[in-house]
Order: structure tokens, then C-alpha cells, then sequence
């Protein structure tokens, strides 16, 4: 018991001692417990802070000059680019830290000076920048740039290349405005090789225009849309529709239904549109069509007609090789004569010359069909007033006139046609007008003067002709000391060669200023004021304004808006392209003139660079966020040589095409006369003799008596004939652009495509074709009273004859005749021998490899983060990613660069972030409007499909045309093979098959692999099939997927034939309705 007792009260003791432990310790940690929490609190206080901090100073917020991503926002969207090619912002670096510094920015406590924030800020500018430098592939100093914090200069690192006719790539390089177009000019009269290699040599930048609209008609806002390559629609013919006479042709019918009239300057109009002729690629007889140009403006056009693609020299784009799109309809009585022979002659300068809407003298690039005629047979008519000559305003942008100046009902206080222009000098003596001259500085070059030269002493007043905001007040080696003035409207001003200037850019000025003082700088043979006025980029004759001295021979002038602007803030590469042709004849016809014309034509083609690039950007607000979260300076600054490291490359290559056709006529060419009231006088006489015996002597008497008579012949004929031969030769040089993005190795990946340079075999074929003999006419070509072919003689002779038969003798003279003279042609046979000869640039598939090695050379963002020297940054980001990604989606220039961002974490850290695979197929180019959209999730070979397609920037209505077209030709089978011998999911034969099958092989992967069945599909698109990429490009809504699926099934599958679309669509019926399907799956998929 007292063992028990003991443990017992051991036990108790114990428990009581832990008690008293415990609670000791309870005590004595109570304190230290409040104490942490009270610790935890103050951290969480303290992150939340630098939280709310941090996410204050990284996200851009509007109009604080504290906030530096607002800072960046307002340096870098103010740029501008003078006549030299330099790029400058309207701050320096220096001045846009002073700023933040003055309104307690904490920039300084994260760079160390302006120099430093020059380097993040250009990193975001340079690589949307074309390089214009004298020597654009010398190497840049950045070092210095970034240094030189007072400079505004950014210099830029795109290059733009080009691959000529004849293989050779070199870098473009940069001329000013006026002197590249003086080139174009020189050549266009001459033919100056020397000027030709001048202009192909360079490139120049201008700035986009607002966009017109030509036609008094309604601007379609939704319908199919067609995009052009690159260099095609400068060129307008016309023709005359007014023979059109099968009532069953729909041209009759629209032109009986819409009644059709003509405007003051004959083009045909219907509904306010100009009624036009163009290849069946832009839509059918009768369908409205609007045709934009390179600077926004829009053409309004109704289809009246169709061309022939079987044409000599026209393709599926327009005659001309694609160069002549649009032919206008117009009045047969004021643009054609007829000569005596009933022959119909155009006597008609051609629109988009000179004095006729120069104005669309420039490429088209996308044409909208909204529909036709014959279903809404009143589109448009609420614009207008009537279908004649009268001319209404419109309500969707600017309407010009032939020489009334501008209306633009949107315009707000704009002075329109308003009051007469001031005269830019006190003088009146106009030395040189609008239109071709002799060069003043090379007499034997002749060049389009597009402006009037007025001569002034040196040091005589140059004035303001409106008012308007001064663009330009610079020197040019060609214009001399210049002032360039926008009045709004589209409209600019340009006075050149002064002593000096009195106004710089930027000025405000108004109508009558004295903005320069005359001389004769630049290219100038003496002092005066050159006078110029542009609309929307175009020359125009400054006569055919009013002036308040009685000068021009306007009505009034084109009014200013001071406070708006002509053009927008975008900038556009010009380079150009160019045509020639030979056309010869020979004939040893009399009638048929032996001649030989070389015509050249070079224009130029713009280039949104931009577009090529701005998906390789470095936003200023990436980095400043890494440097917010990550604290480290040197690490931004090193993701920032990324960029300056960079190699962008935009080439333009040189198609070339050489149509050579040589028609010979042979012919037997006969000359008929026909002489008639031959009218001869006829002297005879009887000689006589009588003899009488006399005295027996015989004697004889003689004696002679005479008489007379008139005789009357014909009409008698005569016909001649000789062998005859015209040979005509017509050799045309077109020149094409295809310009593409050929290189990008930039911070992010590296894109490349490459072009072969290539000679196929010249296309040859000799035919004849069927020629009509020319018989007599009724009337002859000429009439006298010349016995030219000796019929009047002949008659002569036979009546003398005669008489002289009849009596002793006679004599007869030809006292008159009526002589006619015919032509004719017999056997008439013409053999033509055609040649096109092409000199070509095939693409290869682009490429875009991932830059996200850990070792190697070369440097990327996650070498970059994985280096010892940025581990500090590294664990900062580390402990606040969340943080980071979202100041990155909360910023508008950043939200899409969330998921990049995680990748390369991932890459870095091999830590999942979300993110652990990326397309970086997105990166090519045309994805960039596509870059971080949602995909379909439309599963199985079909979700390929289309998530490949909607990766190529194909709208989800043309990606469904297409889903429909392959499950009707194999149900999404990539090994399917039928009957015939097609095969894969286009079910391709022949040669195409052959094609897929070779391009497989040099991929060393399986024929029937879906993505390279894919990819071959599509550089069979980019290749041989342009017009069927550009309908599914241009599907973008639900109405547009039918006729996508029909254009598909008829031009790639090729399964049908027929080009009338209500008359055949019932062949895609099927493949429609699975179209439809999948655009539906589609947008319930994706939460449409």
C-alpha cells in the first residue's frame, strides 16, 4: 500500500508541476505571441502598402506627370518625322525627367539619371522606326545616343531591303521627298535609266492622309472584302458602254433599270456611284463596290460591266497585269471621236492624269462588295438627288468635284468653297507653269512641273494663302530654304526656294501672313516663288483655284480648317515600282504608219511598316515593371540591349513579268480606180482625089474635107495590187512588289523568311487569229480629174482608132475625166507569237524560333534572368510574381504579354506558372492582330483546323468555310484516299499531290500529318492561289460564309466549274451547311 500510495502521490506531484510549467510558460509567451501578431500585422501593413505603392507607380495613370509609364506615354506618342528622315519626340529625355523630378516622381529611386531612362524609353520607339541614316547598314553608337539625354532624335533600327530583278539584294536608303519624286518624275518622260536606279534605289516616308470618298453615293459598311498584293490599281482606262444592246444581258438590264446618266465630266453614275468594268474577282453585274486606296480614300463604284480574264495581259486582278483594276464608264460623245471611217478613237486623257482626279493615281488595296443592284435597288439614293449631273454632299466623308474644290459635311466651322485665296506674292508674272517643261537646270530632260513658278525679286514677300498650321520650314538640296503649310480639308500648301523663312513648324498662321521672304535657293535657276498645292497627297493645278488679284480661273477657293489637320500622325514608307512599253510597228503599207513609242510609268507604292513589326515591341511599361518588382536597374538594362540588338528587315522584291506579243498581218493590198465622163474630141478628115482628061492630058485634083465629133466613155477599171506586211510589236515590262517581313531577330524569338529568286521557263504560243478581207468601200477614199491610170488614154486611143478606120485619118484629144479611187485588202492572215517571261520571288515557309536557351552566345531575356549578377532580381520577382503579372494585365500596352511573360519564367525556373508551352507561331507577322486571343477549344483534327487557320489571322467565317469544304472532300481524314487517287484532307492530285508529298519528305515527316498537310495548304494559298486566301481573309461575319464556301469549293478544290455564283452555288450547298455548323460550335464554344 505505501508503494501504491507513493506513485500516487508522484503522479499527482508531477501533474502539478506541469501546471505550473505550463502556465508559466503561457505567461511568459503571451507578450511574445501579441507581440509577433502585432509584428504580422505591421508586415501586412507594410506589403499591403507597397502593394498599393508599387502597383501607383508601375500602372499608367492619366495625366499625372508624378507617374512614370504616363511620362513614357506622352514621350513616346508625340514623335514626329521631318523631311530628312529623323524621328524626334517634343520632349528630350532630360526634360522629361526634370519634369517627374519637379512633380516628386520616385523615378530616381529606381534609375540613376536621365541617360538611364533615355535607354528604357527609346527601347520602346526604335524597333517601330525605319533606319534612315545615310549609311543604314553602319553600325549604331546606342551608347552615345543614350547618352546625349538633350537630343529628341530616336533613331530607328528597321531596314528596309530590296531584292531587284535580277537577284541582287541591297538596303534602300533614305532621300527626302521632293527629290525622290523628281526622279520618278524624270524618269516618267525620259526614260532615264540613270533616274530609274535612283528611285529604285531609295525610299521615302510620308505621312498618311484623312481619308476621302469619291462618289456621291453611300459608303458600304459591311460586305466581302477582297485584299490586293501589293502594286496594283494605279492605272484607269475607260471604255463606252453606251453600244450595249442584248436585252438579255445584265448589263442592259441595269443600265434600263437604274437609268444610268452622266456627270459633268461624262463618267456613267448610278445611285451616285461611278458605273465601272473590272474582272469578275470583285463580284458580278450590278453589285456595289468600293475600292480603297492606299491612303483610306474610297472609290464608289457599281459594276456595269465584266472583263475578260482570257484578255492578252489581264489576270484575275485587271488588265495591265493587275495594274489597270478599275475601268470607268463614260460618255461616248465628250471622250471619243469618230473618224470618217465610222472608227471610234479615245481622244480622252486617262482618270489619275493629269487635270482628271490625279488624286487616285495610287495603288488600291482592298476592295468591299456590298451586294447588288438588282436585290436593293436603292442603296445610296438617300445621299443624292437624282442619278444626272448633280453632284449632293455626302454624309460619310468628302466628295470632290472636277475643279469646285472640296465639301466635307463633317467638317464642323470649316470655311467650304469659301472666299477668294491670297495670292502668295505682289507679283502676277507666272514663268513656268502646272504640267511637263523643260527642266530649268537640264534643258534636254523634260519633268512634271506640278506647281506654277512666279517670278519676284529676291527678298520680296511670300504670303499665307489661307490659313493653316505650318508643317514644314526646313532646307531641301531640291526646294531650297521651304515653308509647308496644312489648311485642313486635305489640303497643303508648299512655297519653296525663299532667302529665308519667317515662320517655323509648328506656327499657327493666317490668310495673308508673310510667312517667307523670295530668292532662289535649292535646285533654281533664279529667284521666285514655287508655288504648290497638294490634295490628299496629290498635285493639282493652283489655277484652277481663285485669287483675290483676278489669277486662277476657279470660282473661289478651298477654304482652310486652321484648327484641323490633312493628315493623321501615322507614317508610311514610300518606295516604287514601275511599267515600260515598247510599242513598234513596221509595215511596208503606205496606209499603216511605220512608229515606235516607249511609254514609262513608274508610281509608288506605301508601306505600313508598322504592321510588319509591332508585335516584336518592348513597351517601355514591360520594363519599367520588371524594374518595380525585380529593383534592379542593370537587369532591365540589359532586357533593353535585347532590343537595340535587334535585326528587323523588310524587303521588297521585285517581281517582274515581260509580255512580249508580235502580231504580223500579211495581206494582198489592192488599189482599184475607176475612170469615168471620159470625154474625148475627135478631129477626123477625108482626103480626096478626082482626075480629068484635059486636052488630053489626065489631070488630078486633090482635096480634103474634115469633120468633128465629141465621144463619152466609161466608167472604165483598173486594179492594181501588191503584197503586204505590218508587224506589231507591243513589249510591256510590269513590275510587281511583294514586300514581306524577311527577317526579325529580336528580343523575343527570330523570324525568318526566305525568298528564292527565280527564272521559269518563258511561256510561248503562236496562233492565228481570223481576220475579216476589206473589201471596196462604197465611197472612195479620194476623187480628180488625173488620168492617173491611163484609162482615159486607153479610151483615147480607141476612139481615134475608130475614126481612123473610118476615114483617112483622125486624131483625138482627152479633154476631161473623172477618176475614183478605192482601197481593199484580201487575204488577210494574222499570225501572233506571245512570250511572257518571268523573273520571280517564291517564298519559303516562315519560321520563328524560340529564344529562351540557358548557354550558348547568344543573349536572351532568360540567360539574362538566370545570371548570377541578376539573382537579387530574380528572387524580388520570385516573391511577387502574382504581383507582377498583374501590373503586366492592368497595363493596355502589356495586358497581352501576361502569358509570354509566364513562359519565360518557366523557361528560366522551370516553375509552373501557368504557362509551360507557347505557340510561338504567333509571332509571324500576320498573327500579330491575333496574338493572345482566345482559340477555339473545338476538339480533335476539326479544332486544329481552325485554330490553324485563326493563327494565319483568318476570321472565324472564313476559318469555317473552309472546315466545311474538308469535311465534304475527306471528313477530316488526313490518310483519306479515294477512288481517283486524291488524297489527305483537301484530297489534292496530281501534281499537287506530288507537291504535299515532296514537302513532307523535305520535313522528314509523314505525308499524312495533319500540321504539314496544313502548312502546304497554306503555302499553296500564299503561292498559287492569292484570290482564294484573300475571300477567306475577307469572310468576316456570318453572311459572308457562303459565298467564302462556294469561292473555296470553285478556285481551290476545283470540283466544279462556272464563275456565276447564284447560277452554281448549288454545288457547296452541303459543304455550306457544314460550314454553318462549325461557325456556330465555334461561337457557342468560345462564348459567342
Amino acid at each position: 500500500m505505501d508503494s501504491k500510495r507513493k506513485k500516487i502521490f508522484i503522479k499527482h506531484k508531477q501533474i502539478l508541476l506541469k501546471k505550473v510549467v505550463k502556465k508559466a510558460i503561457i505567461t511568459a509567451l503571451k507578450p511574445i505571441i501579441i507581440m509577433m501578431l502585432i509584428v504580422c500585422i505591421i508586415v501586412a501593413l507594410i506589403c499591403s502598402v507597397m502593394y498599393v505603392v508599387t502597383l501607383d507607380t508601375a500602372i499608367l495613370k492619366d495625366g499625372s506627370w508624378d507617374n512614370v509609364p504616363y511620362a513614357s506615354d506622352q514621350y513616346s506618342s508625340s514623335y514626329s518625322i521631318d523631311e530628312d528622315g529623323i524621328a524626334s519626340t517634343t520632349m528630350s529625355a532630360q526634360e522629361v525627367w526634370d519634369k517627374l523630378i519637379e512633380n516628386k516622381s520616385n523615378v530616381n529611386e529606381y534609375l540613376k539619371n536621365a541617360s538611364s531612362l533615355k535607354k528604357l524609353l527609346n527601347a520602346e520607339m526604335v524597333s517601330n522606326l525605319l533606319d534612315t541614316r545615310e549609311n543604314p547598314d553602319a553600325p549604331i553608337d546606342w551608347d552615345s545616343i543614350n547618352e546625349d539625354t538633350e537630343s529628341k532624335d530616336v533613331q530607328g533600327i528597321i531596314k528596309l531591303k530590296r531584292a531587284d530583278v535580277e537577284g541582287n539584294k541591297t538596303t534602300l536608303v533614305y532621300m527626302e521627298p521632293e527629290t525622290f519624286q523628281s526622279y520618278i518624275d524624270e524618269y516618267n518622260e525620259t526614260g532615264s535609266e540613270t533616274a530609274k536606279q535612283q528611285a529604285l534605289s531609295h525610299f521615302t516616308l510620308e505621312k498618311g492622309y484623312a481619308a476621302s470618298s469619291f462618289g456621291n453615293g453611300e459608303i458600304i459598311t459591311a460586305g466581302t472584302s477582297v485584299e490586293l498584293p501589293a502594286g496594283l490599281g494605279s492605272q484607269f482606262t475607260y471604255m463606252d458602254w453606251q453600244a450595249i444592246t442584248d436585252p438579255s444581258s445584265n448589263q442592259w438590264k441595269l443600265k434600263q433599270q437604274a437609268g444610268m446618266n452622266f456627270d459633268e465630266e461624262g463618267f456613267g453614275r448610278i445611285n451616285g456611284r461611278y458605273v465601272i468594268a473590272c474582272t469578275s474577282t470583285y463580284g458580278q453585274v450590278g453589285d456595289y463596290v468600293d475600292f480603297y486606296q492606299e491612303d483610306g480614300s474610297v472609290i464608289q463604284c457599281i459594276i456595269g460591266d465584266i472583263k475578260s480574264q482570257s484578255d492578252t495581259g489581264c489576270n484575275e486582278w485587271g488588265h495591265n497585269n493587275g495594274l489597270n483594276v478599275v475601268e470607268f464608264v463614260v460618255d461616248r460623245d465628250s471622250w471619243y471621236t469618230v473618224d470618217a471611217n465610222g472608227k471610234k478613237h479615245g481622244n480622252h486623257a486617262n482618270p489619275g492624269n493629269k487635270g482628271l482626279h490625279e488624286e487616285w493615281k495610287q495603288n488600291i488595296t482592298k476592295v468591299v462588295n456590298g451586294g447588288s443592284y438588282f436585290d436593293n435597288p436603292n442603296f445610296g439614293n438617300q445621299t443624292i438627288t437624282g442619278n444626272g449631273t448633280t453632284v449632293g454632299s455626302t454624309t460619310t466623308g468628302t466628295t470632290v468635284g472636277a475643279t469646285t474644290g472640296i465639301t466635307d459635311s463633317s467638317s464642323g466651322g470649316t470655311t467650304i468653297s469659301g472666299e477668294l485665296m491670297k495670292w502668295p506674292t505682289d507679283r502676277k508674272d507666272i514663268t513656268s507653269y502646272f504640267g511637263v517643261r523643260n527642266d530649268p537646270t537640264n534643258t534636254s530632260v523634260k519633268e512634271n512641273h506640278g506647281a506654277i513658278d512666279i517670278s519676284v525679286p529676291t527678298g520680296s514677300n511670300v504670303y499665307a494663302t489661307e490659313a493653316g498650321t505650318v508643317i514644314i520650314a526646313r532646307y531641301s538640296e531640291t526646294a531650297g530654304n521651304y515653308v509647308a503649310i496644312d489648311h485642313g480639308n486635305g489640303y497643303i500648301t508648299k512655297y519653296m526656294h525663299n532667302s529665308s523663312l519667317l515662320v517655323k513648324k509648328g506656327d499657327k498662321v493666317t490668310k495673308g501672313q508673310v510667312i517667307a521672304l523670295s530668292g532662289s535657293t535649292g535646285k533654281s535657276t533664279g529667284p521666285h516663288c514655287h508655288f504648290q498645292i497638294e490634295y490628299n497627297g496629290v498635285k493639282v493645278d493652283p489655277l484652277t483655284f481663285k485669287y483675290d488679284n483676278g489669277m486662277g480661273n476657279g470660282t473661289s477657293g478651298f477654304g482652310s480648317n486652321p484648327d484641323g489637320t490633312s493628315t493623321t500622325s501615322k507614317y508610311y514608307a514610300k518606295v516604287a515600282t514601275w511599267t515600260e512599253t515598247l510599242d513598234k510597228q513596221v509595215s511596208d503599207d503606205e496606209d499603216e504608219p511605220n512608229y515606235e513609242i516607249h511609254t514609262y510609268n513608274m508610281t509608288t507604292t506605301r508601306i505600313n511598316y508598322e504592321e510588319f513589326v509591332s508585335g516584336y515591341t518592348m513597351p517601355f511599361e514591360y520594363l519599367w515593371a520588371f524594374l518595380t518588382i525585380g529593383q534592379e536597374e542593370a537587369f532591365v538594362s540589359d532586357l533593353a540591349d535585347l532590343v537595340y540588338g535587334s535585326e528587323i528587315e523588310i524587303t521588297v522584291h521585285d517581281n517582274l513579268v515581260v509580255h512580249t506579243t508580235v502580231s504580223t498581218l500579211t495581206y494582198t493590198k489592192l488599189y482599184k480606180t475607176v475612170t469615168s465622163n471620159v470625154n474625148v474630141n475627135v478631129t477626123y478628115w477625108d482626103d480626096y482625089s478626082e482626075t480629068e482628061i484635059i486636052d488630053g492630058m489626065p489631070y488630078t485634083r486633090t482635096w480634103r474635107e474634115t469633120g468633128g465629133a465629141s465621144e463619152t466613155g466609161g466608167p472604165f477599171e483598173s486594179v492594181t495590187s501588191k503584197p503586204c506586211k505590218v508587224v506589231h510589236t507591243v513589249i510591256t515590262k510590269t513590275n510587281t512588289l511583294e514586300i514581306k517581313l524577311t527577317k526579325a531577330n529580336v528580343w523575343i524569338c527570330e523570324y525568318t523568311q526566305d525568298f528564292t529568286y527565280q527564272v521559269p521557263k518563258p511561256e510561248e504560243k503562236r496562233y492565228s487569229v481570223p481576220q475579216l478581207d476589206e473589201p471596196y468601200p462604197d465611197s472612195p477614199y479620194a476623187t480628180d480629174n488625173k488620168d492617173s491610170a491611163g484609162l482615159g488614154e486607153n479610151f483615147r486611143a480607141s476612139v481615134e482608132a475608130q475614126y481612123s478606120g473610118a476615114h483617112t485619118g483622125a486624131s483625138a484629144t482627152l479633154s476631161g475625166v473623172t477618176s475614183e479611187y478605192y482601197k481593199a485588202k484580201e487575204g488577210k492572215s494574222m499570225m501572233v507569237y506571245e512570250k511572257i517571261e518571268k523573273y520571280l520571288y517564291v517564298s519559303s515557309p516562315a519560321k520563328v524560333r524560340e529564344k529562351v536557351e540557358k548557354t550558348g552566345d547568344e543573349n536572351n531575356f532568360v540567360k539574362i534572368y538566370t545570371s548570377k549578377d541578376h539573382a537579387q532580381n530574380a528572387s524580388n520577382i520570385y516573391s511577387a510574381t502574382d504581383w507582377l503579372f498583374q501590373l503586366l494585365s492592368q497595363n493596355s500596352s502589356t495586358a497581352n504579354m501576361v502569358d509570354i511573360t509566364k513562359y519565360l519564367l518557366y523557361k528560366a525556373t522551370e516553375y509552373d506558372y501557368g504557362v509551360v508551352g507557347y505557340n510561338f507561331d504567333l509571332y509571324k507577322p500576320e498573327n500579330f492582330k491575333k496574338i493572345y486571343e482566345g482559340y477555339t477549344s473545338i476538339e480533335g483534327v476539326p479544332g486544329k483546323v481552325f485554330n490553324f487557320l485563326l493563327s494565319k489571322g483568318v476570321p472565324a467565317a472564313g476559318a469555317a468555310a473552309v472546315l466545311g469544304n474538308i469535311q465534304e472532300e475527306s471528313n477530316f481524314d488526313p490518310t483519306a484516299v479515294n477512288s481517283s487517287g486524291c488524297a489527305g484532307l483537301c484530297q489534292w492530285k496530281d501534281s499537287r499531290l506530288t507537291g504535299l508529298k515532296n514537302w513532307a519528305k523535305s520535313k522528314q515527316v509523314d505525308w499524312t500529318d495533319v500540321d504539314t498537310q496544313l502548312e502546304y495548304m497554306w503555302s499553296e494559298l500564299e503561292s498559287s492561289y492569292p484570290s482564294v486566301k484573300n475571300k477567306i481573309m475577307g469572310a468576316i461575319s456570318e453572311k459572308d460564309i457562303e459565298y467564302a464556301t462556294w469561292y473555296w469549293g470553285r478556285y481551290y478544290e476545283v470540283f466544279f466549274l462556272g464563275t456565276n455564283f447564284n447560277k452554281t452555288k448549288y454545288n457547296t450547298t452541303q459543304r455550306y451547311e457544314y460550314a454553318l455548323q462549325w461557325y456556330n460550335q465555334y461561337n457557342g464554344a468560345n462564348g459567342n
